[in-house]
């Protein structure tokens, strides 16, 4: 764990991600004798359009896929720094220029420098049950604000994914805890007098999981789970989502993020999070339904 924890606070410059990213390797730490030649980053994201939805299958995506953390919905509020372990350099870093990409699409700022602490964390493990078993024991403040069942579930072996989120709470102004009190200023109706701040997310992605899925696909995945708190919806839910990735119900998977993801996105990082989760879950659905008139 010491070894992964230098990685994750010190991150070397990522390589400049390919524009036709391969299909990631079975086995990460091989690399293809002829990589790819890197080519600048695109401007603009590619969404994959969704058609279009009914109201209630829009409700029903937006409360599936939503984590709150104290009835609150967290969100970052420092700087993205994304960091993949486990995956050969080639390819860790088209995801992590993808997870940038997409970041400053939704106009978050992301760490200007290459290195920076990591605070978005991708890890391709052997055994995700055991890396999360070893952080639990090791580790435990990376899994702050969270409860011990939903640690137990993460730790349960069988998933092909697995991502959570450390939290932390604050007022209106941003400022933490001291001494276990909370100075609040405002004292509104409509909006709460904290915020909960989304200080970390990990994404652990088992290595055999990612066989045959794309890069795209994978960092797709990574960045719609690290930087929202999300979870992936029931099988069958209707709306098409790269949050499906790993649903074994079916092989009809979305190629990347969809507009519907990306809405979801927006609409959540166009407030700082001084709501109730019940008054943004709403908001979000009505900003998704929105874009789609």
């Amino acid at each position: 764990m010491a070894a992964l924890l230098a990685a994750v606070t010190s991150v070397a410059d990522p390589q400049t991600a390919p524009a036709d990213p391969p299909a990631a390797p079975g086995n990460s730490q091989v690399a293809p004798a002829d990589p790819p030649k890197p080519t600048p980053d695109q401007p603009d994201i590619i969404v994959e359009a969704e058609r279009h939805l009914p109201r209630k299958a829009i409700d029903i995506y937006v409360g599936e896929v939503t984590q709150y953390a104290e009835f609150q919905i967290p969100r970052f509020h420092e700087p993205i720094c994304p960091v993949v372990i486990g995956m050969d350099d080639r390819y860790a870093g088209y995801i992590v220029e993808r997870i940038k990409t997409i970041a400053r699409q939704l106009k978050l700022r992301v760490a200007p420098t290459a290195k920076c602490d990591a605070n978005l964390v991708v890890v391709f493990a052997v055994d995700g049950a055991a890396f999360v078993r070893d952080v639990r024991a090791k580790r435990p403040d990376w899994l702050a604000g969270m409860f011990t069942p939903d640690v137990d579930r993460l730790a349960r072996p069988g998933q092909p994914a697995r991502a959570w989120s450390a939290t932390s709470i604050r007022n209106e102004d941003g400022q933490p805890m001291a001494g276990g009190v909370m100075i609040v200023k405002s004292a509104s109706i409509l909006r709460e007098p904290t915020r909960q701040y989304l200080d970390a997310s990990f994404v652990v992605i088992e290595q055999a999981a990612a066989t045959g899925l794309t890069l795209r696909q994978l960092a797709d995945y990574a960045a719609m789970r690290g930087l929202a708190r999300t979870r992936e919806p029931a099988p069958g839910s209707g709306v098409k989502t790269i949050l499906g990735l790993f649903d074994r119900t079916t092989t009809a998977h979305a190629g990347g993020i969809t507009s519907t993801d990306f809405a979801y996105l927006q609409a959540l990082y166009a407030r700082k999070g001084e709501e109730s989760g019940v008054q943004e879950r709403g908001r979000i659905a009505r900003r998704i339904r929105k874009g789609q008139e």
